[in-house]
């Protein structure tokens, strides 16, 4: 009988990281709240603006996953091994950052300088152009997706920092070197 316990729950919680996956490769945020928390995983936080869409749409482009296992913590916890393939962001990033800082060192000295906006509309075109080239890389992570039976009795995905960066293909790490970099600079 007991066996017979831990088998729903695992199917409850692999139910609860599959729908999470179908909601994240249509874009449909709204259904994947239901299976997590969502600003977790964007850190948006506020109304999507162009560029963050335009970021979720390359990297869960090539989302894919394969559930490897699943062990049953205890009545309340399963944690579901995952293999997860998504956009690798970290040269998609590296690129823009190349791009952008070349564009900030040709306009550094020119008069009249560009303005904010100006400055602004230009970031966002190279983001784009190096978001939509075709036959972007991807990266594979294995890692162990939390899911915990919430008091409503349903199951959610406890998103933590490594599940979120293989999510994102490596979009957390890319910023932090991205933020370090500046900050060396400094």
């Amino acid at each position: 009988m007991l066996s017979l316990t831990g088998c729903g729950e695992f199917k409850k919680a692999e139910t609860a990281v599959n729908g999470m996956f179908a909601a994240f490769k249509s874009l449909n945020f709204e259904e994947a709240q239901k299976y997590v928390n969502v600003e977790d995983i964007t850190k948006a936080g506020n109304e999507a603006n162009e560029n963050s869409m335009l970021i979720m749409e390359t990297v869960f482009g090539n989302l894919s996953y394969e559930i490897i296992s699943s062990e049953k913590v205890d009545n309340n916890n399963v944690v579901v091994k995952t293999k997860v393939t998504a956009t690798d962001m970290k040269p998609v990033m590296g690129e823009f950052l190349t791009k952008a800082s070349e564009y900030a060192f040709s306009n550094a000295f020119s008069s009249p300088q560009p303005t904010e906006e100006e400055t602004n509309k230009k970031m966002e075109e190279i983001l784009v152009e190096c978001a939509s080239k075709p036959e972007l890389a991807t990266v594979t992570n294995e890692v162990d997706i939390k899911v915990v039976k919430t008091e409503s009795k349903e199951w959610k995905i406890e998103a933590d920092d490594t599940f979120v960066n293989a999510l994102l293909g490596g979009l957390a790490d890319a910023a932090k070197e991205m933020e370090n970099a500046f900050n060396t600079e400094e």
